[in-house]
């Protein structure tokens, strides 16, 4: 359950690492409130970062909110007053100290990075000029939450976006791994799945981060560019072409 949020952060820290930045240095805002975004914000704050601010969607309201606390969020705590339809109570959010801001505001706040963990297009043309300046990585935990608009935008900001085919990969990687395992009929550990995963995430993105800068191209781009080879060099292999 927590192979796509984890996967999500082990591709961060490479990303950090690669622009010189100690992670316990950094604050991140996250969009979202369900699996990827808990698990995401577990392990990043394992690793000694700090989330400010994380938006929620508001079932009985039908509208996302923004819950900001400056000091971070405490993930037990809010879980401890998200109900069954994740959505987090608003006052006893405010009594343990929490802004209730609106939905788009985690995108305002003065971090170094995004993670887009929920719903497509919430980074898009109408919101993108929120993004502060000091915003140094977008990485994708969402399926498609960055319009090819506002991903223009990043880019010429000289943010590195992780896409989500490449940062939110993890769920589909231990599935393979679930698969390994039942042909083999030999079970790993919980640590042993979590190390091949955390090998594999590290490996992919430098693949595509080599590439990206050995053809000048977008994190995007290149990993479509690996994508696609391997694609063709399989059907090739295969005699289809």
């Amino acid at each position: 359950k927590e192979a796509t949020g984890y996967g999500v952060i082990f591709q961060l820290r490479e990303a950090l690492k690669d622009r010189g930045i100690d992670i316990k240095k950094t604050k991140a805002a996250v969009q979202g409130f369900g699996n990827v975004a808990q698990y995401s914000i577990e392990l990043y704050v394992k690793y000694g970062g700090k989330v400010v601010a994380t938006a929620c969607w508001d079932q009985k309201e039908s509208k996302a909110y923004t819950f900001y606390r400056e000091k971070g969020i405490d993930m037990a705590e809010l879980q401890g007053i998200t109900d069954r339809f994740g959505t987090i109570d608003q006052e006893k959010a405010m009594a343990l100290g929490y802004k209730i801001l609106p939905g788009d505001d985690w995108l305002k706040q003065d971090v170094e990075i995004l993670i887009p963990a929920a719903l497509e297009n919430q980074i898009n043309e109408g919101n993108v000029g929120l993004v502060k300046p000091c915003v140094k990585v977008v990485i994708e935990g969402a399926n498609g939450p960055t319009t090819p608009e506002a991903d223009k935008v990043l880019n010429e900001k000289g943010i590195m976006v992780i896409p989500d085919f490449l940062s939110n990969s993890g769920g589909v990687v231990c599935s393979y791994f679930e698969q390994v395992q039942s042909n083999m009929n030999y079970f790993w550990t919980r640590d042993e799945v979590l190390a091949k995963l955390d090998d594999k995430m590290t490996k992919s993105f430098h693949a595509v981060l080599d590439l990206s800068k050995q053809k000048g191209v977008s994190m995007r781009d290149a990993a479509y560019m690996i994508a696609i080879s391997r694609v063709a060099e399989a059907c090739h292999m295969r005699g289809w072409v």
